[in-house]
């Protein structure tokens, strides 16, 4: 019988190799930086090469666990095996079941319903900690993970032996609950939301924490547990875009909806290298006369595979994604560009460019427009930026921005006048030019008295501070009329054209007027 052959030998390979693996899963689950051996008895010295490593390494192994008696030894290898249990089938942090035990239990769960003539019904949960890595960074990684320990322990007192509750990555928690119909399911998505209602109460600090929770069901919307998890993470994220604190049931339209998002993101990031964002562009005109006296810029995208994505949809994820400021200033270039071309065409037009919220962050944002305008040799004057009332929020920069455009010659317009935060008098205390009337106000302006008073206030209000008037989204003569009667100097909106190509623009214009 050779040595490797032997019992004890086996019995010490076999705790050696159960050593091994837990020593590994508690290197991964702590991420722990090993820069030296593990094992106090191998040398790491860069001058022992790994030949004479490896020998050294039988040689004292084997010197370690002669020196065991047999009883120790099976006593090593029952402890080993509990340890190794332990980490491949539970989170060390909370002591809860992870992923692997998760998917495993569902699996029996299923196994012994085998004899069961009824429809079996599971429902997987995922819960996310909202602001989760806020939490750590305010307030450390201890006070974190108290509320984890928290949270588990306010859903076994919600729950009880019905849920088998796990935890896999930081921020995230799964429950299982079998023999649940969707109503019951959804109910138990609405008792956890509710758990977060009182706060937590961590060493010295009350925090208020919320949860975003995703519901997937067996059979209906999968029959494995990854597609499961899949599902629920899916509906949590739908939850978050929703602005969080809340549950959803997954449906299978969610599952389309998040392929799209994923295409129009990836998308987003070789559309300006294959050209297939261009620019259209909406006449502005003076409403006395029907003259038109600029455009606004307005920009689509045509993707190879989805066709034409409105600007409502690809936007919010340019902006989440980070690629906002790339595609703004893409804008600028081209929007400049364009109305050089027809400046040397003799078509003196004013062009109107949007610059989102997180654009007007950038603090190169007015050297930017600067170069742009110079490199194209335009009169400033010509250009107007058109901001939401939501950089208010910040008045300080707001002003400090739109003070450096001002004193260069481009004007500055508040889009979407009377949906957020600024008002005309806080409006006069900044270089303002233009104050654009949103068209949820326009669209009453003939059916409802009180929002034609409240336009016609808007209307002189504006006057007497020295303000340009726009109004948006005329889709009517009897609009045009109203505000052609109280004074208004300038609107846009498809009642005189809807937005179009520069070559339309030049047509048009040589129309001179759009509506008598």
């Amino acid at each position: 019988m050779t040595l490797f052959n032997s019992p004890f030998m086996r019995m010490v390979i076999q705790v050696l190799s159960t050593s091994i693996v837990i020593i590994l899963s508690i290197l991964r689950v702590k991420n722990l930086n090993k820069r030296k051996f593990i094992f106090s008895f191998i040398s790491d010295s860069d001058s022992v090469t790994d030949e004479e490593r490896s020998k050294s390494w039988i040689k004292k192994l084997q010197q370690k666990f002669k020196k065991l008696s047999k009883k120790e030894l099976l006593e090593t290898v029952e402890q080993n095996q509990k340890e190794l249990h332990k980490v491949t089938y539970f989170d060390l942090l909370t002591e809860l079941p992870n992923r692997v035990k998760l998917t495993k239990e569902f699996e029996k769960f299923l196994s012994s319903q085998t004899d069961n003539k009824n429809t079996i019904e599971v429902a997987v949960y995922i819960l996310d900690i909202d602001r989760f890595r806020t939490i750590n960074e305010l307030y450390g990684r201890n006070a974190g993970d108290e509320v984890l320990i928290k949270v588990t322990e306010r859903l076994r007192t919600l729950l009880g032996d019905s849920a088998l509750i796990a935890r896999e990555s930081e921020d995230e928690i799964y429950l299982l609950i079998g023999e649940i119909s969707e109503e019951e399911s959804i109910q138990v998505g609405k008792d956890i939301v509710d758990l977060f209602s009182k706060p937590f109460k961590i060493n010295n600090s009350t925090l208020y924490v919320t949860a975003s929770i995703g519901i997937s069901r067996y059979p209906e919307n999968a029959q494995d547990m990854d597609a499961l998890l899949q599902q629920a993470e899916i509906a949590m994220y739908k939850v978050k875009q929703n602005g969080k604190n809340n549950f959803h049931l997954f449906v299978s339209a969610d599952a389309a909806a998040i392929e799209r998002k994923r295409r129009i993101e990836f998308g987003l990031k070789e559309a300006l290298a294959d050209n297939e964002l261009f620019l259209v562009y909406q006449p502005k005109v003076e409403i006395q006369t029907g003259n038109i006296y600029g455009v606004e810029a307005l920009l689509r995208w045509k993707h190879p595979i989805l066709g034409l994505v409105p600007p409502n949809e690809f936007i919010p994820i340019a902006e989440e994604s980070g690629m906002i400021n790339e595609i703004g200033y893409w804008v600028l270039h081209e929007a400049v560009r364009q109305t050089k071309e027809w400046h040397s065409s003799n078509l003196d037009l004013h062009i109107s460019i949007n610059v989102s919220p997180i654009q007007f962050e950038d603090p190169y944002l007015f050297k930017r427009v600067q170069n742009v305008v110079e490199l194209y040799d335009l009169d400033p004057n010509y250009l107007i930026i058109e901001i939401t009332e939501t950089v208010m929020k910040n008045e300080e920069h707001a002003n400090r921005i739109i003070r450096e455009l001002h004193d260069y010659g481009v004007r500055v317009a508040i889009d979407d006048f009377g949906t957020g935060y600024s008002s005309l008098s806080v409006l006069n205390n900044m270089f303002v030019d233009m104050v654009k009337i949103d068209k949820s106000f326009i669209e009453h302006i003939v059916s409802k008295a009180n929002t034609a008073s409240l336009v016609k206030t808007m209307i002189q209000m504006g006057k007497s501070l020295n303000f340009s008037i726009v109004a948006e989204g005329i889709e009517s003569k009897e609009q045009s009329i109203f505000l052609k009667d109280n004074h208004c100097q300038f609107g846009q909106g498809y009642y005189y054209s809807r937005p179009v190509t520069p070559e339309k623009i030049v047509d048009l214009i040589n129309k001179k007027t759009m509506k008598d």
